[in-house]
């Protein structure tokens, strides 16, 4: 894997992008946690968290689980097909999880009723959970959040905008009136180009880790794109690269604050090269695949940060997992007041150990 080919996606536009050209461009962006997800939109498209939310509000981009089983942002037009064409292999292959969790096929299907008929509205989670217990589903733990999220992976839901601090579900039919419908074909053709275009160079492994696919599947959908693919040995590996992607620059990609779970490290089925094995347990505590948000040197982590707010401020604490040089700090700061920018209020940095 290679951290150059999410360059020019980290680049500092001239002019704020779209969240929705961001999302067009990657084909869809990790968003396990809101604040994170948001983040990552912005980091990418130099939009304020406002401008962010507001693409929510208009329709243009979605949450949900389209693939793996996991929250992502994408195109609000290409959530239904999304979910149809890659959401199968997860639903197919969490019947351990259902009965761990006491969770019946009665009441998957109850649930799902019970969601055609009251969310014609976006719904924030604890109301949703309200209307499943006073169906007799017990809501608590974890339930309610795997029934809501079976039925986005079928395509019956997606996530609406927040309702105070709370994430909110609603049918996707209700806020999602106009959708591409691709044949599979078209389907696994438009994922594998936005993904190699706007990751690359990448495998076809990194491709059917990120669909959460077999090398199969990533093999019929690159086979759509004929010569819009190029393919380049290097050292007894195939890398990919699509034929419009931007050449490297040779320029460094300079300092980037990146939140949890961010594409740089999470689109790939290696990070070895953004990420240096002696620093792996520092940015994935326990290799539980929790990621601490990150800070990116170059195309390559170079330490993690976490934000604390207090009285109304933002502190932003870096810690290094090397010595930083006098342009990292620099970077730092610069990456720290465009967090601020996002947020709509100055963010004091702290670099530990710089005291």
């Amino acid at each position: 894997m290679s951290a150059l080919g999410l360059s020019p996606a980290l680049g500092s536009p001239a002019a704020p992008a779209s969240a929705l050209e961001v999302v067009h461009h990657l084909g869809a962006l990790q968003a396990q946690d809101y604040q994170s997800g948001v983040w990552s939109l912005g980091v990418r498209s130099g939009l304020t968290l406002a401008e962010v939310e507001e693409a929510v509000l208009r329709r243009e981009i979605v949450r949900t689980w389209p693939m793996r089983g996991t929250l992502h942002w994408v195109a609000a037009e290409d959530a239904r097909w999304m979910t149809r064409l890659l959401a199968g292999r997860v639903l197919g292959s969490i019947g351990a999880r259902y009965r761990q969790l006491g969770l019946t096929e009665r009441e998957v299907a109850t649930a799902g009723r019970l969601f055609e008929e009251h969310l014609h509205e976006p719904m924030s989670r604890p109301d949703v959970a309200a209307l499943l217990a006073r169906a007799g589903i017990d809501a608590s733990g974890q339930r309610a959040y795997h029934l809501v999220g079976h039925h986005c992976m079928t395509g019956l839901l997606c996530q609406g905008p927040l309702i105070g601090k709370q994430p909110s579900f609603v049918l996707i039919d209700a806020w999602v009136p106009l959708s591409r419908n691709p044949t599979r074909e078209e389907g696994l053709a438009l994922v594998a180009e936005r993904y190699v275009r706007g990751h690359g160079p990448v495998t076809e492994g990194d491709l059917a880790n990120w669909v959460g696919g077999t090398l199969t599947l990533a093999r019929e959908a690159l086979g759509q794109l004929g010569d819009r693919i190029v393919k380049e040995e290097v050292d007894g590996q195939t890398w990919l690269t699509h034929v419009d992607a931007p050449a490297p620059s040779g320029a460094p990609d300079a300092v980037h604050l990146l939140p949890q779970w961010d594409e740089l490290l999470l689109g790939y089925r290696s990070r070895d090269v953004t990420l240096p094995d002696e620093h792996t347990a520092r940015v994935v505590p326990g290799r539980n695949m929790v990621f601490q948000p990150t800070v990116v040197v170059d195309g390559e982590v170079a330490g993690i940060w976490k934000r604390r707010a207090a009285n109304g401020a933002t502190m932003v604490e870096v810690t290094p997992l090397t010595r930083p040089t006098a342009r990292a700090r620099r970077g730092i700061e610069a990456s720290g007041a465009a967090y601020g920018r996002f947020l709509g209020h100055d963010v004091d940095v702290r670099i530990t150990g710089e005291d």
